[in-house]
């Protein structure tokens, strides 16, 4: 990955010196920038774990020119699977990541700093694919009990991106609802990118997948499998909320580069109210682009999914931040709470 080159002060802060101003300013915030004000950086990178609908602001606002037209050239760099997404923006090699909080808040609980600046989406949209002729054995399916749905889980193998992502994060979390033990009751298999997680179920690989929309549905389309819980549709009701995605920095980037921070928030506010705004079919139309070998009856109806967990206040508030916090008590992930003031800056909002 090509190193992104940031002045010396913001550069000792993307490596995680922890200084007083950089802790003030991440519970503080920052003043708003005026819309006229230019951007500290033109060139800029945004990671994300994988390439779903899950992020579809940073591709609405690449694809209409939203970046464009605040003055910033954005690289998407995908890192197939959650983990490097975040260590590139600490090590300063990327300026943002678009992530959920399940990936960050075990790094904040380790003493790194990063900052929420953003909510794009508050619902997990991470759904359950399971192979049709092992659901068929099991005896479940999509309108089966969600106790059912757990415990069905049993025996099996379950394919992730990778180890500590979210889709790990979620499998882990529903075995332990289930009265299961994530680490005995099934196996968790990490097989990489969104695609080959898809392509995992596909060629029988696993017989139950994690995934964001609509990479599963990919597999349901073609008949070989079903939704077994639609998350995105809020059938598990012990996640009911969750810190799906939000647009994070490290406080000292925010600090050094703050014309930089208002102009990629107001292209992603303008990729947001577009995607509330228009229809499935108009939206999946803007997103053809990056997304069209799923062709557009899927690709509509992955949007259609994904329109409800869409943050429609751009901020995450306690109740959010809380749902996400159970999951990662339940895997250990982290040992005590935050309250979102400590995370989230919605001043440039």
């Amino acid at each position: 990955m090509t190193r992104f080159t940031l002045p010396p002060l913001s550069r000792r802060n993307f490596l995680g010196v922890a200084t007083a101003s950089a802790g003030a300013a991440m519970i503080c915030g920052f003043p708003n920038i005026a819309r006229s004000a230019t951007p500290e950086f033109k060139n800029i990178k945004i990671t994300q774990a994988v390439p779903s609908l899950a992020f579809i602001q940073n591709y609405l606002a690449k694809e209409l020119g939203y970046f464009a037209d605040e003055g910033l050239n954005v690289e998407v760099v995908i890192t197939m699977g959650g983990g490097p997404d975040v260590q590139a923006v600490l090590a300063g090699d990327a300026a943002f990541t678009v992530n959920d909080g399940a990936q960050v808040l075990p790094a904040l609980s380790k003493g790194l700093k990063l900052t929420c600046l953003m909510a794009t989406l508050d619902r997990n949209v991470i759904n359950v694919s399971m192979l049709k002729s092992v659901a068929e054995k099991l005896g479940v399916g999509p309108d089966s009990d969600i106790k059912s749905k757990l415990l069905a889980l049993k025996g099996l193998k379950i394919g992730v991106t990778r180890p500590g992502s979210l889709t790990w994060q979620l499998a882990r979390f529903n075995l332990a609802n289930a009265g299961l033990n994530p680490d005995q009751d099934a196996q968790i298999v990490g097989l990489g990118g969104g695609a080959a997680v898809g392509a995992g179920l596909d060629k029988g690989i696993v017989d139950v997948i994690y995934i964001s929309v609509p990479l599963g549905e990919r597999v349901v389309m073609a008949g070989k499998a079903i939704t077994l819980i639609d998350n995105a549709a809020g059938q598990d009701p012990s996640l009911p909320k969750f810190m799906m995605e939000g647009l994070w920095a490290t406080p000292g980037f925010i600090g050094d580069n703050p014309n930089t921070v208002a102009a990629c928030i107001r292209a992603l506010k303008r990729a947001t109210d577009f995607a509330i705004g228009n229809s499935a079919a108009d939206v999946a139309k803007a997103l053809k682009g990056p997304f069209g070998g799923l062709g557009m009856d899927l690709l509509t109806f992955g949007v259609e999914r994904v329109k409800p967990a869409i943050a429609r206040s751009y901020r995450f508030d306690q109740s959010v931040l809380d749902y996400t916090q159970d999951v990662l008590m339940v895997n250990g992930a982290i040992k005590t709470r935050t309250t979102i003031g400590q995370i989230f800056d919605g001043s440039y909002l």
